[in-house]
């Protein structure tokens, strides 16, 4: 029996699209140094599959192809020490830019400078990255961390199917945030309202913790259609289109979007203790 091939992102940031075909939906995104099952091929398209499951088409040339082996090395053993970029720009010896990384994407640290899957080397000039041997401590699993790392989202733009700093969907957003502190949640809104424990959200929100995440139906049907972080009590932090980017609302609120999510919060699910 064949193994199933595998891939590392090797470009800075890959869209995955829901066909091969550079016109089709971005629906999600992957960064540097994502391991991948490649599921099938078509011209120059893959489809894969991401470390979340998540599926969808990515051009080949924002890839290398590899075993599992390799590809599960990058993330443990990538001959360096492993390490996720926050929005890390490397140069290379002549202090040319030799790639800017968004928040998320895997290099592999050797002294001072960062090896990417496809060899190339660099030293850090601008943003920073952190170990992953040094993220538990710097970036705890817990609710008050969580929020404080959120808040460095911040007016990030509002972006269909982004996942970075450089542009973010509400689940996306809550991903990424979440990921950093040891949580690997699904891809979409419907999918991360399936995790946690479900909580009640009490008389005017007042049960709602940091960190809490809070789901809410869409206009006109049930189905979970968005996602925001909550900062405590009726306070919460999300990537809203109508927003245009990340931005903090108030459920309290009584501005059209506010009465709007407060009437269509479906549940809430808590991550933490």
């Amino acid at each position: 029996m064949t193994e199933t091939l595998h891939a590392l992102v090797r470009a800075a940031l890959v869209p995955v699209r829901s066909e091969p075909n550079v016109r089709a939906e971005q629906a999600s995104q992957e960064t540097l140094g994502a391991s991948l099952r490649v599921l099938g091929r078509s011209d120059d398209w893959a489809w894969v599959s991401g470390e979340d499951r998540y599926e969808g088409w990515v051009q080949e040339g924002g890839l290398i192809y590899c075993d599992r082996e390799r590809a599960e090395a990058w993330w443990d053993d990538p001959g360096g020490r492993p390490a996720v970029s926050l929005d890390a720009t490397l140069a290379d010896e002549a202090g040319r830019v030799l790639t800017r990384l968004p928040w998320g994407a895997r290099v592999a640290v050797i002294g001072d400078s960062a090896r990417l899957p496809d060899g190339r080397e660099g030293r850090l000039v601008e943003g920073r990255w952190v170990e992953w041997d040094e993220r538990a401590s710097r970036f705890p699993a817990e609710a008050e961390a969580l929020a404080a790392t959120a808040w460095q989202w911040l007016g990030v733009p509002y972006i269909w199917g982004g996942r970075t700093r450089w542009g973010a969907d509400c689940s996306g957003f809550v991903q990424s945030v979440y990921r950093l502190h040891g949580f690997l949640l699904p891809r979409d809104s419907c999918q991360q309202a399936e995790v946690g424990e479900p909580i009640d959200h009490g008389s005017r929100f007042r049960a709602l913790r940091a960190g809490d995440l809070l789901f809410f139906r869409g206009k006109q049907s049930e189905r979970i259609v968005h996602v925001a972080l909550s900062l405590g009590g009726s306070e919460i932090l999300h990537a809203a289109e109508a927003n245009g980017e990340v931005m903090a609302d108030d459920l309290a609120g009584d501005s059209e979007l506010q009465r709007s999510l407060a009437d269509r919060l479906g549940s809430v699910r808590r991550l933490f203790p």
